[in-house]
């Protein structure tokens, strides 16, 4: 017989009566720790702040502001833009697009993978990243069968594989026909100037915040995964802000942040403070240490449990390295079956 006071994986694993959504952020740091040594082809995957330098930019950029490219990339966009250079302009966000476009999953099982796979539909990933990954994976494992039951996905930056039709206000992956007027959907926008993110301005970016906004309100749980919260980007951190609402009106909800390992956790702990009642929070150094990894596609079902009924739970963690799809498919299986 099972002990009311506590959950046992089996009985967590067929638990599916969660309604609020997990909502997970990614930023770069998140591509970084999925491909440490690149992609498919070895190419790396350039934080935001290094993306003139790795992607040889810096000659695009006059005398003057090269040293700042160096350092802050966004910065020196910001300033690019402001001195209305469009030619440079142009050849950077031609060069960030191609480059971008071009990177690739490795053919095996992949972090982006096990990220897909551990949240269900009413959850929400968020995310800064202009790289394909997190489409790529959904992608194979949607062809795969593996689950009909995929976290939403909101692009807050844009995305290399996202476009949009302004007429129907539909997304799609850039180049495939809107299935209403059947015109190809034109790539999002990716750079803006830091000083004026003015993402009201575009429709397609427009509408990813407005979905970012409703959902933060409502979740339980919110994980940021590799990004900074960097000073520069204050009108997205405004807009998130503004989305989780007062801490005070949070008493019971829980922030993860994950974060590189050694990062200055009380330096985090500030940055992320508007999130952050009281105690209840967890500043982690892997994806695995966190809620969605440790309870996989039951987070939620798991954090209510543990904090809301004061249940011992035990952690159903998900594997590390999966060496196949075939693997990774029997492992996630008694979770999709249960739902």
């Amino acid at each position: 017989m099972f002990d009311d006071h506590e959950v046992t994986v089996e009985q967590e694993i067929n638990d599916t009566s969660a309604g609020r959504p997990h909502v997970l952020l990614l930023g770069a740091g998140a591509s970084k720790a999925a491909l440490p040594a690149g992609d498919k082809h070895g190419r790396p995957v350039p934080l935001l702040r290094d993306v003139a330098e790795d992607l040889n930019l810096v000659d695009l950029f006059p005398k003057i502001l090269k040293d700042l490219a160096k350092e802050d990339f966004e910065a020196a966009y910001s300033r690019l833009h402001s001195e209305g250079s469009s030619e440079a302009l142009n050849k950077i966000d031609i060069l960030v697009r191609g480059y971008f476009s071009d990177l690739e999953l490795p053919d095996t099982p992949n972090l982006y993978d096990i990220v897909n796979m551990s949240l269900r539909s009413k959850d929400v990933i968020l995310t800064f990243n202009w790289d394909p990954f997190l489409l790529q994976s959904r992608i194979r494992l949607a062809k795969l069968g593996l689950t009909t039951s995929f976290p939403q996905l909101f692009f807050l930056h844009g995305n290399v594989m996202v476009g949009f039709c302004e007429k129907d206000a539909t997304s799609g992956l850039v180049g495939r026909p809107c299935s209403r007027c059947n015109q190809p959907f034109s790539p999002s926008k990716l750079l803006y100037p830091v000083e004026n993110k003015d993402y009201q301005s575009d429709s397609f970016i427009k509408r990813e915040w407005e979905a970012a906004h409703h959902y933060l309100k409502g979740c339980l749980m919110f994980t940021a995964f590799g990004y900074s919260a960097p000073t520069t980007d204050k009108e997205a951190i405004e807009l998130l802000k503004d989305g989780w609402g007062d801490i005070e009106d949070r008493a019971m909800e829980q922030t993860e942040v994950i974060n590189r390992p050694g990062a200055d956790k009380n330096a985090l702990r500030e940055t992320w403070d508007p999130f952050i009642h009281t105690h209840h929070y967890d500043i982690l150094e892997s994806f695995y240490d966190s809620f969605i990894a440790k309870h996989p596609r039951r987070s939620i079902e798991a954090y209510w449990n543990q904090y809301w009924e004061a249940r011992f739970i035990s952690d159903n963690p998900v594997p590390q390295n999966f060496a196949s799809f075939d693997e990774l498919a029997a492992w996630y299986k008694p979770l999709t079956d249960a739902e």
